[in-house]
Order: structure tokens, then sequence, then C-alpha cells
């Protein structure tokens, strides 16, 4: 997808929490995607992610709110996870990198970037430019 950011958690979190390391720099990442216009992306399984994260940073009416509210803006495009798309994460990330703590959501969000054809994520996980991605933090 021309003109797509997508959302890891690490990224979208440091953006809305002031105590994470990188906050500031991905906050403006953040701030500059909207204003720029671009489609945020992201897959269920960091959206379950960052619940948690909201959850026990503010509570769980926070976390609630989170996920009520987070794709209203049409600015968040949620992309759907089937079977094919978790065997081929399995396959080409899982496997290709067997000696790194690679999770399967970021074997998820590795194969969605590939398939939607996104270069850039907003994280500060090291794998995705391991995974030969641009990350932004």
């Amino acid at each position: 997808m021309a003109g797509s950011l997508f959302l890891d958690t690490a990224g979208w979190f440091a953006a809305l929490s002031p105590k994470e390391r990188g906050h500031d720099a991905a906050r403006a990442a953040y701030a500059d995607a909207v204003r720029r216009g671009l489609l945020l992306v992201t897959t269920p399984l960091v959206v379950a992610e960052m619940h948690t994260l909201i959850v026990r940073w503010r509570g769980p009416q926070a976390g609630a709110y989170f996920l009520e509210t987070v794709f209203e803006t049409g600015t968040h495009t949620l992309v759907r996870l089937d079977e094919a798309l978790f065997q081929t994460a399995l396959s080409r990330w899982i496997r290709k990198f067997a000696d790194k703590p690679v999770s399967l959501a970021d074997a998820v969000s590795f194969e969605v970037m590939r398939r939607e054809r996104i270069s850039h994520a907003l994280t500060s996980d090291r794998h995705f430019a391991d995974a030969g991605f641009t990350i932004l933090k």
C-alpha cells in the first residue's frame, strides 16, 4: 500500500506513553504520518498487545476506550488474518530468523508488510530492520 505506515506495538505505544524510551521521536513520526495522510496499518495481534499495555498503563477503561476508538477516525486499517498468512509467516519469517527471538506477532507483521508493500514501520524493534524494513522510532 503506497502511502502506508505499519504500526508495531513498540513504536505505537512509545508514541502514546511519555515514559517510554523514544517517546518524542515516536510521537513526532506518528503525528507526521497522520498529518501527511498516510494509512496507518496494523494487525489484530498488535492491537491485542497494545490493549494489554494500555490496560497495564492506564487501566481497563482506557484499554476499552482504545479498542472502541482506534479505528473510528478512518486513518487506521486493521489487516484481517487467516491461516494462510500465519503459515507463510511461519515458513518465511520464523524459520528464517530461527536464531533470533522473533515473535509470531512480528513474523505476521513482516508478512503483512511484504504482502501490502509497506516499507516503513513505526517501531524500535530492530527485528524489523533485520527483516529488511525501514524503522521509524
